[in-house]
């Protein structure tokens, strides 16, 4: 047993007295207690701990201090009795171990009181422990004695607090019920008066009637702005709204009608219902109030009053509307190319036919059954209609793009060829060339061919842009920057970035650039503090865009897997508890420590054309049995290599049905995140799957599984050419357990991590990268 002398006092935890043994005369009295027997330090003992009969250390108990510990002590420093479960410590009751009913910090102000706590008023404050009895954030004004007071004028109250009325004052501490942002006029004692004359409807409020005086207590419930004509309180004055559970019922809902009357217009083209609903409705002259495309005059082109449907807003009003509707003459209402005299050069302009060009003349082969056909020849082009180029015909149908009043001598098919050799220049139509013999030109970014006889070009689109001194399209624009690149530690690297292809005028730009000499230019040098992968983006003067990657290690040196460096991740469509991932900086050691879903946990470097190798094991298993594994090549976590070792087989029906025992590597590569997102399946299932692919099954790399408590070495190359060779040995004799060397072009690099699924206590220790020769 342990005696701890906390604040001088010597309190005592002894076996079977389940608390404090000593009496400080304040909290615990356990002089009554046979269980507890004064202990003393023996002769000539001057230290604060005595050593005295050993019990189980976990048969300790709260230890009454002196000092009262502060909220600054830290994690695991203090363990102090919550006895009201609100997750703070009575600071007058702590001790140093872990006790049931304890928690780690001495903040609470009211251990007796659950409503006060550091934090319990967000509103007002995340750290002062104040009380909030009705939890509506705010502290309460007048607290017990101890506790912060805060600004809730009725902290059992929760509709009463400092800017409860938002819409009369941000601070006054008001009553507002129902929620409309104004005060109760008549509230509880303390609590300031509002101006709501009915707190218990959100619909009666000052100006709540925008037709009535804004400062009155008036009723909209439709919230139409009109006020109820008969409002649910008898004190509230009435409005004139005729429907007030109608919000297209209203005084001045069809302006087009009446700017006064209380009508429907339930579509919103301003005109009133002619057979409304409501029987206090004024009925106006809409003949179809569900449909905005019908009303008085929407079809000006065949009257300009009677109530037609016009959809596609051409004029005319549709030939076949719906019941109650006029009909009009638009054979097609969808399309305001189709109509009455829209092809007025036709021999009859009224009738319904289709001009999707504007040339004035119908479409020969429309698409509505009801259109006339008419005589253009391509309705597409406004530039080819019948006496298009009198000069050649004035009846048959040609194209003059160039508006010379000569024909395209090659048109388009289906039209007459005219004579007009270049209907691109309107001063020339004849004894002409479309262009120069065999000349070659860059028009844009096109380069542009002559033929032999200057009859046609040959024109190639250049993606990225055409040469006007070499007369040809410029290659695409590239940038490799080399190899991965290992120096020591603070000595510089020596970056190279070489661009090729575009117009030559290239813009280099590096990130991150703070460890770098000129981030500016093409060859900077590089002063890492650690891995890390440097981008070049390099642009041209046509714009074109090409980037590359490089990465610099630093020999020897472990590499920080720091959870507030790296970045962890849980994959999402595990239903297991969320991981933990630790890092010891002393021992270079991370840690997952909860039998959780699967995760990774990568750092912002790239493992690329290099090696990285380092120690792995499962401290203690707990009993379990599941996967610790390695993650490279990571492009994002829906796209990335996958190395799993299992300790036992197991059926998990959610990863694929029976899962083995033993290492395998698969590649994941999911097309579709969204629609297809990924699964356990995909990780981990012994066979291909939607979104991924076994690249070494088990029975080519080893069914053996891991062992508790037993320190690997893990070693991983992946080359630039897509060569991977992992080797597992066992640290302690440097043997052998598994190697295989595979191949897959997929990610040349990416970032290395390390995966854990379901499996409590798995560690890496001690990783370095090095590049391959």
């Amino acid at each position: 047993m342990r005696t701890s002398l906390v604040g001088g006092l010597g309190l005592l935890a002894l076996e079977g007295c389940g608390n404090v043994c000593g009496d400080d005369g304040l909290v615990w009295n356990q002089a009554d207690n046979p269980a507890c027997q004064q202990v003393t330090a023996s002769e000539g003992d001057t230290d604060a701990t005595t050593e005295t009969t050993t019990v189980d250390p976990t048969d300790t108990a709260p230890t009454t201090t002196m000092d009262t510990p502060t909220s600054t002590m830290g994690m695991g420093e203090m363990w102090c009795k919550d006895a009201d479960g609100d997750g703070f410590g009575d600071p007058t009751m702590c001790q140093p171990d872990m006790f049931p009913g304890s928690v780690p910090n001495a903040d609470d102000c009211a251990d007796d009181n659950a409503d006060a706590f550091p934090g319990s008023a967000e509103a007002e404050s995340m750290t002062a422990c104040m009380e909030d009895a009705d939890g509506d954030g705010w502290g309460d004004s007048n607290p017990p004695e101890g506790v912060e007071p805060g600004t809730d004028c009725a902290d059992d109250n929760a509709n009463a607090f400092p800017g409860a009325a938002e819409a009369e004052s941000m601070t006054a501490c008001m009553e507002d019920a129902d929620e409309d942002g104004w005060g109760d006029d008549m509230p509880p004692e303390g609590v300031e008066p509002g101006t709501d004359c009915n707190d218990d409807n959100s619909t009666i409020f000052p100006g709540a009637a925008k037709d009535l005086p804004a400062d009155q207590c008036t009723q909209d419930s439709d919230g139409d702005g009109s006020g109820d004509s008969m409002p649910d309180d008898p004190n509230v004055p009435p409005g004139n709204d005729c429907a007030d559970d109608d919000p297209a019922t209203f005084p001045g809902a069809a302006p087009n009608d009446s700017p006064e009357a209380c009508m429907t217009d339930a579509d919103g083209d301003d005109w009133g219902d002619d057979m409304p609903s409501v029987p206090q409705a004024v009925p106006g002259t809409d003949c179809a109030d569900d449909n905005p495309n019908a009303f008085p005059g929407s079809a000006e082109n065949d009257s300009e009053s009677a109530c037609m449907e016009d959809e596609d807003g051409d004029g005319w009003g549709d030939d076949m509307p719906p019941e109650g509707v006029m009909p009009g003459t638009d054979c097609d209402d969808a399309d305001a190319a189709t109509g009455p005299g829209v092809a007025e050069n036709e021999v009859d302009p009224n009738v319904c036919q289709t001009d999707a060009d504007g040339d004035g003349w119908g479409d020969p082969d429309p698409d509505d059954d009801g259109a006339v056909p008419g005589t253009d020849c391509d309705d597409n082009d406004p530039f080819t209609f019948p006496g298009a180029a009198p000069n050649d015909d004035p009846t048959a149908c040609m194209t003059d793009a160039d508006e010379d009043d000569w024909g395209d001598m090659m048109p388009e098919p289906g039209v007459t060829p005219g004579t007009d050799c270049t209907d691109r220049d309107p001063a020339v139509h004849e004894n002409c060339a479309r262009c120069n013999p065999n000349e070659v030109k860059c028009v844009d970014k096109d380069l542009h061919t002559c033929n032999e006889s200057g009859t046609a070009e040959d024109v190639q689109t250049c993606d990225h842009g055409c040469d006007d001194d070499g007369l040809k399209c410029w290659d695409p624009l590239s940038v490799e920057a080399g190899d991965s690149v290992c120096v020591d530690l603070n000595m510089p690297a020596q970056l190279n970035a070489v661009a090729m292809g575009g117009d030559g005028n290239y813009a280099y730009n590096w990130t991150p650039a703070d460890t770098l000499s000129d981030g500016m230019i093409a060859n900077p040098t590089a002063t890492p503090v650690g891995p890390t992968t440097y981008t070049i983006d390099v642009s041209d003067g046509e714009g074109n865009m090409a980037s590359d990657s490089v990465t610099v290690y630093l020999k020897n040196q472990t590499l920080q897997l720091d959870p507030d460096i790296c970045e962890t991740y849980d994959f999402p469509d595990e239903a297991d508890a969320a991981t933990n991932w630790v890092w010891n900086d002393n021992t270079k050691t991370l840690c997952q420590t909860i039998n959780g879903k699967s995760a990774a946990l990568f750092c912002g470097w790239d493992l690329d054309n290099a090696t990285i190798t380092g120690s792995f094991q499962v401290t203690d298993d707990a009993n379990d049995d599941d996967w610790i594994g390695f993650m490279w090549g990571l492009q994002d976590t829906d796209h990335y290599y996958l190395f799993s070792w299992k300790r036992a087989t197991q059926d998990f029906a959610n990863c694929g049905g029976n899962l083995p025992a033993g290492m395998q590597v698969k590649v994941v590569d999911v097309a579709d995140p969204m629609n297809a997102p990924q699964s356990c399946a995909d990780r981990l299932q012994p066979a291909d799957t939607a979104n991924s692919k076994l690249l070494v099954p088990v029975g080519e790399f080893t069914t053996m599984g891991w062992t508790e408590a037993t320190e690997y070495t893990f070693e991983l190359t992946h080359k630039a050419n897509g060569e991977m060779t992992i080797i597992v040995r066992l640290k302690a004799n440097n043997n052998v357990v598994a190697m295989k060397t595979f191949m897959d072009t997929t990610y040349p690099n990416g970032k290395f991590g390390m995966y854990t699924k379901s499996q409590i206590n798995a560690c890496f220790s001690n990783f370095v990268a090095s590049c391959v020769p």
